[in-house]
């Protein structure tokens, strides 16, 4: 089990990854600021937070779960965990059944391209982490776009496990020595809530 210090919240993983400077400044500067884009986020979740627990067509659904992992030294809170019953599936005692368990992250809009940003892909093999080790089970991963209101499935591999644990790693680094990393030359500034506080130089006009 992880220390306090060394515990890693799962959505410090997306934010480390979206831009390392724009974490440092949150976690080590205490600095935020919001956008439209943030706040289109907020009304994306909000539909899933309003309730606790839901049923239909034989899929219990839990929202806004919170998870951890000790071992990893995780936590975080999931948007929406379904439990489908299923003979295949893993048995869940508060349910009295066999279930196949499902995270479903919940996205503003799809990726062009269908390129997932790997921000976005490491926060929900973060949640797996969690979910998997609290229910002993091999659960299915999803993302659901509000733009298009469907769901797309995420694989992982081995080598996005690696990833993940070296990315746990650098931001355990940071949180350590409060350091704020220097802005990545080819990181895109236009659309982040925080431009004003940072400020970076050549980017204030993208």
């Amino acid at each position: 089990m992880k220390s306090f210090d060394e515990t890693v919240d799962l959505r410090s993983i997306q934010q480390y990854l979206y831009c390392p400077h724009r974490f440092g400044l949150m976690e080590n500067n205490c600095s935020w600021a919001e956008n439209i884009f943030v706040n289109k986020g907020n009304l994306a979740h909000k539909h899933v937070s309003e309730g606790d627990f839901s049923s239909s067509k034989g899929v219990l659904q839990e929202r806004s779960i919170r998870i951890y992992n000790d071992e990893w030294g995780l936590f975080g809170v999931l948007d929406s965990l379904e439990f489908k019953k299923s003979e295949y599936g893993t048995y869940i005692p508060a349910y009295g059944g066999t279930y196949v368990v499902s995270i479903v992250e919940y996205k503003v809009t799809a990726p062009k391209n269908g390129n997932i940003r790997k921000d976005e892909h490491m926060q929900l093999l973060g949640q797996k982490i969690c979910v998997d080790s609290l229910f002993g089970c091999d659960s299915q991963t999803y993302f659901y776009y509000s733009d298009t209101r469907k769901r797309e499935k995420i694989e992982f591999c081995k080598e996005d496990y690696t990833f993940f644990a070296e990315t746990l790693k650098q931001i355990r680094q940071i949180k350590q020595n409060g350091t704020i990393p220097p802005i990545k030359d080819d990181q895109y500034c236009g659309g982040c809530s925080m431009k004003d506080i940072c400020l970076p130089p050549k980017r204030s006009k993208t």
